[in-house]
């Protein structure tokens, strides 16, 4: 029994270890629109403000981690403070959405901007999700 239970172990840890290098991956597809957005022909380097949502956006759902049980952050427990949280992230991911659209119609940017910077704002907040739905709980991360 200790023998099979050690192979399980090691494919958990393998999957994790996939689960991370898929989430690289991921990010840097995302920093890489991001990049485009900004630096092709008579764009500017506005859009990269959006980095702010990118850093700010996983703050509230750590902190909503804690207002939960002690056990593990699960979408299915509920509290005023984690509600909150939820809330606050929200604003921020469309704050990002909203900041390339706003740029667009003033004339900041233009069209191709706008369209490489939502682009990276769904890949680069897809990675945030599946990392916190991965990574949700206190005991997920192995011991390496």
């Amino acid at each position: 029994m200790g023998f099979f239970q050690g192979i399980k172990g090691k494919i958990f840890i393998l999957k994790k270890r996939n689960i991370v290098v898929l989430l690289a991956f991921l990010a840097s597809i995302g920093l890489t629109l991001l990049i485009l957005g900004c630096a092709l022909a008579e764009y500017n380097w506005w859009p990269t403000f959006v980095i702010i949502f990118y850093v700010l956006s996983p703050i509230p759902i750590a902190i909503g981690r804690r207002c939960t049980s002690d056990s593990s952050y699960t979408m299915r427990d509920t509290s005023p403070c984690a509600d909150l949280m939820w809330f606050i992230t929200s604003v921020i991911v469309v704050s990002a959405f909203g900041l390339p659209a706003v740029m667009y119609r003033t004339s900041i940017i233009q069209v191709g901007s706008m369209a490489f910077i939502m682009s990276a704002n769904l890949v680069i907040f897809t990675t945030i999700t599946i990392y916190f739905m991965t990574f949700g709980s206190d005991d997920s991360l192995p011991n390496f």
